[in-house]
């Protein structure tokens, strides 16, 4: 079939997502479509994967695919997690104890193999941050540390909250067992978070360990993303992609520009680029 050697992996906010959050109709058709014909589609994003299929309504996704900015490969069809890598706890609580001693106002959310949770009460979370990441419920953190963690995220709620927690991390060497990774958004009005993920993992070796699976025998991947936390994706990816509304660095290791995420990127990589990169 005309697509039996391809595979897309797309990040989500910024480009599989439009400025309303939602995929166009286009790119839905395109990609069912891109499916019919033999195609693998699936996602590379930091969301966990019931947030993600919360957001993704019906949108066939047939490829494993990486979530938790690449602490996890997950079968959105078999609905199970294919691999984790844990997080290191210990250097996890010492960061928390600190941010806890200084006050810092951030909302504090566990991700684990269970789902989401916040740390902090949900009374006093930011709404919009709040939202768009559920399902999530609170859980006091001595609860917490009887489940398996994957991610941290860390939201200020206040401009600068987080210096203090990225300069601690450093110092005290912490860095060494927990990668960092910056993130932004535009449903709160400060909107930069940080996560804390497990050492050395990144969206890149979630495509390292994508391209173990049978799945991906014999397939070139056609890697779509937009922002820092895509860079090693498309480094590691055969064919790395950008939306035009991309960051520069992004948009520099990126083979092809696709249209921005307000314009159907998906349909013109499946019905323009993979066609011709296939000749």
């Amino acid at each position: 079939m005309k697509f039996e050697n391809t595979a897309i992996l797309t990040d989500l906010d910024g480009t599989l997502f439009n400025s309303q959050g939602i995929v166009s109709e286009e790119d839905r058709a395109a990609i069912a479509d891109y499916i019919a014909q033999g195609g693998l589609f699936g996602v590379a994003t930091g969301r966990e994967p019931h947030n993600a299929r919360l957001h993704l309504p019906e949108l066939p996704m047939n490829a494993p695919s990486i979530v938790l900015n690449g602490a996890a490969v997950y079968d959105f069809q078999e609905e199970r997690y294919l691999s984790t890598v844990l997080m290191d706890m210990e250097a996890a609580l010492q960061v928390l104890a600190h941010c806890r001693q200084l006050q810092l106002p951030l909302d504090v959310q566990i991700y684990t193999t269970e789902g989401i949770f916040y740390a902090t009460p949900l009374e006093t979370a930011d709404p919009g941050f709040l939202r768009i990441h559920q399902p999530t419920v609170y859980l006091p953190l001595e609860e917490l540390t009887k489940k398996d963690w994957i991610k941290v995220v860390l939201l200020e709620r206040e401009k600068d909250a987080l210096r203090s927690m990225v300069a601690f991390l450093q110092s005290s060497g912490l860095d060494k067992r927990i990668s960092l990774v910056e993130g932004t958004t535009d449903v709160v009005n400060i909107g930069k978070y940080q996560e804390l993920l497990p050492a050395n993992i990144n969206k890149g070796t979630g495509i390292a360990l994508v391209h173990q699976l049978p799945a991906y025998a014999q397939r070139r991947i056609f890697a779509v993303g937009d922002y820092w936390n895509d860079m090693e994706l498309l480094q590691a990816a055969e064919i790395p992609c950008a939306p035009d509304n991309a960051i520069s660095e992004v948009k520099a290791i990126s083979r092809y520009i696709l249209p921005s995420h307000n314009d159907s990127p998906m349909a013109w990589l499946i019905r323009q680029v993979i066609p011709g990169a296939e000749d």
